[in-house]
């Protein structure tokens, strides 16, 4: 079964950089001081891992 690629059909970046920022946050999280889920991670956190998702995002792209 073949995946479509989302950074490709994803209309919402907005959407999907929260969708990734999550994913890694939740990824990284278990066992650190900081291991509590994507909704509690607090202002600070979510803006540092959105920052990230949309460097990786910006790096996954054509010409990235």
């Amino acid at each position: 079964m073949s995946r479509i690629c989302l950074l490709c059909a994803d209309g919402d970046r907005i959407e999907l950089r929260e969708t990734v920022a999550a994913a890694m946050w939740e990824a990284r999280r278990h066992g650190t001081a900081d291991d509590r889920p994507w909704p509690e991670a607090g202002p600070y956190w979510q803006n540092v891992f959105r920052e990230l998702a949309e460097d990786a995002m910006a790096a996954l792209e054509p010409g990235g």
